[in-house]
């Protein structure tokens, strides 16, 4: 009986193999690999950019990134553009993968520090 039951989990995850391959966070999943991202198993078009955010984020998560961090993490060091475009980079990306972005549960903002991710916890 164990080997059956061995059998047909194995035969499952053979079914599903990109299930490896994903970092799942309540509604979202996330693919690194093929820059992609699903909400409620609908693929969500992000910029390059926006990707690269949530990922980071997300690979990171809980620890508080200010600005300045994001823009020399995720923008690199020859960007000499306006903090602020953090900002509205962030509000973009809750439009697209929040159920409501008025009320965030996956990119949060730590006031006067920056933005974490919380998994939607």
């Amino acid at each position: 009986m164990a080997r059956i039951k061995s059998n047909i989990r194995r035969r499952e995850a053979d079914l599903s193999p990109e299930k490896g391959d994903a970092l799942v966070y309540g509604e979202i999943t996330i693919y690194p690999d093929k820059y992609e991202i699903y909400r409620k198993n609908e693929l969500v078009e992000l910029t390059r950019r926006e990707f690269e955010i949530v990922k980071f984020l997300a690979a990171n998560q809980t620890q508080v990134f200010s600005r300045e961090a994001l823009l020399e993490k995720i923008w690199g060091y020859e960007y000499f553009g306006d903090v602020r475009s953090v900002d509205v980079t962030i509000r973009r990306l809750r439009a697209k993968i929040e159920e409501n972005s008025e009320t965030p549960r996956y990119i949060l903002t730590k006031r006067a520090v920056g933005y974490y991710f919380s998994g939607g916890n």
